[in-house]
């Protein structure tokens, strides 16, 4: 990768966060519910038989759905600001814009699923909940290092696509909410999939599955960047 891409990439990165930062009441009326959601999903969920794995999606379920929104909001509620036309007007390449926002998108779903994970993990060294005494912390852990986060950069990915593609930013958003329920659905099918047996087996299964969201995440970015162009962005034509 360029350099020049590199740096450029960076510059609307921290764009990104200056804004998001800016809005500082909104951060904890964010958080807060996410916090208490990893503290308490593990009391709810333990007289269940995949109670363990169900408490990961959980905890990776709301932010990916965010992730997923905040890169369909940067990118299609700029377009309708009018200001995505003036960074494009910029010396900044479509290709910096596009990288720099999915980055700060990715960075923050990954923030935000290490505030659910926190509190789990936390209790399972300390206090395991009920149900859950025979769950391994590092076990959890893993899973939503492996599975958890490359699927925040798929739901960023897709919320991307979504947003050069659909010209209005209420739709987009619509659409990405959707795909972010449907990821979500799909997860909790396929903790029943994972199989029965030791902690050994599972992380492997994880690992697989894991692996072969990082393989898509992987495809879909190079693709995105190598298709993106001026117009697709602003919607002024093709």
């Amino acid at each position: 990768m360029r350099p020049d891409l590199l740096r450029d990439s960076w510059v609307i990165f921290v764009k990104e966060w200056r804004e998001w930062g800016a809005a500082r009441a909104v951060w904890p009326a964010l958080v807060a519910p996410i916090l208490a959601g990893g503290a308490v999903a593990p009391h709810l969920l333990g007289r269940f038989e995949r109670g363990p794995l169900m408490v990961g999606v959980l905890l990776a379920g709301l932010p990916l759905v965010l992730s997923a929104i905040m890169i369909a909001e940067s990118l299609a509620g700029e377009r309708e600001r009018r200001t995505l036309e003036t960074l494009l007007a910029s010396r900044l390449s479509e290709r910096a814009i596009l990288l720099g926002k999915m980055s700060a998108a990715v960075l923050l779903g990954w923030m935000l699923l290490l505030a659910a994970a926190a509190p789990v993990i936390l209790q399972q060294w300390l206090a395991p909940a009920a149900g859950f005494e025979q769950l391994n912390p590092a076990t959890l852990a893993w899973g939503l290092l492996v599975v958890g986060a490359p699927c925040v950069v798929l739901a960023v990915t897709i919320g991307a696509l979504i947003a050069l593609y659909t010209p209005g930013a209420r739709f987009a958003l619509f659409l990405t909410t959707v795909f972010g329920g449907v990821l979500v659905l799909i997860a909790f099918a396929m903790v029943f999939w994972q199989p029965d047996g030791s902690d050994e087996l599972l992380v492997n299964s994880l690992t697989m599955v894991g692996l072969a969201v990082l393989t898509l995440d992987v495809t879909l970015t190079a693709l995105l960047l190598i298709a993106v162009r001026r117009e697709r962005m602003i919607m002024t034509s093709g």
